[in-house]
């Protein structure tokens, strides 16, 4: 099937990027990071007050799609612990992005060449990621380099597929919902999220899953054809 579109949007992980390091939850490592910066707290006790944390948090996700930085819970957790919260913020944010900044992550082969192809045939490029953390400076200005409108939950306030996520990138990129094909692994996310505010779909098929997409791809390096 030929799609014709104006402007194409791309999800992230698991869509353009993938995970390439250990498996050890990232709190393990700000953890670490927290106690480099000369922060005294019971390891043990922090962890606790994080999972619980982090827990309400996925439970508020899931529930409303409202979105917000990692570092408030890790903040919440250490005040917990009785940190005291004027002594902590800074540390949390130093912390937070060394923990992010240690996650091996690796693009997809065809990622970054077929960006540039749709760029040279001139479509409009749009990332919307959901993302609980900032963005590591050398990533933002690589996106900045390749992307027309980069879009992140934690900044926007809502996670896909809330429709607001998707309607703000279609606004700053200057194109109708129907001009518009956003590719993703996500069946729900990406796939019914993009529909549901009228774009067309196409479905990275990283695994095996039925999806309503009007297109479904093996490789991103089918999308130019």
């Amino acid at each position: 099937m030929i799609l014709k579109v104006e402007a194409v949007t791309f999800d992230d992980f698991k869509t353009l990027r993938y995970s390439a390091g250990e498996k050890e939850d990232i709190i393990h490592q700000i953890s670490r990071e927290l106690k480099r910066r000369g922060l005294e707290f019971n390891e043990q006790e922090f962890l606790g007050h994080y999972f619980r944390a982090d827990k309400d948090y996925r439970r508020t996700l899931e529930e409303t799609l409202r979105e917000s930085l990692l570092d408030e819970i890790v903040f919440s957790a250490l005040v917990e612990c009785g940190c005291e919260p004027e002594n902590v913020r800074e540390a949390v944010t130093e912390a937070v992005d060394g923990g992010i900044e240690s996650r091996e992550t690796r693009w997809f082969q065809d990622a970054k060449k077929t960006l540039r192809t749709l760029r040279e045939r001139g479509y409009r490029l749009g990332l919307i990621s959901n993302t609980h953390w900032r963005m590591p400076n050398a990533l933002r200005e690589e996106f900045d380099d390749l992307f027309d409108v980069v879009t992140l939950s934690y900044e926007h306030g809502y996670a896909k597929p809330h429709p607001s996520i998707f309607l703000e990138t279609l606004n700053r990129l200057g194109v109708d919902p129907n001009d518009c094909l956003h590719v993703g692994d996500d069946p729900i996310s990406d796939i019914q999220g993009a529909r549901d505010v009228g774009m067309k779909t196409a479905f990275i098929k990283r695994k095996e899953t039925v999806t309503t997409a009007d297109i479904t791809i093996n490789k991103l390096n089918e999308l130019p054809t």
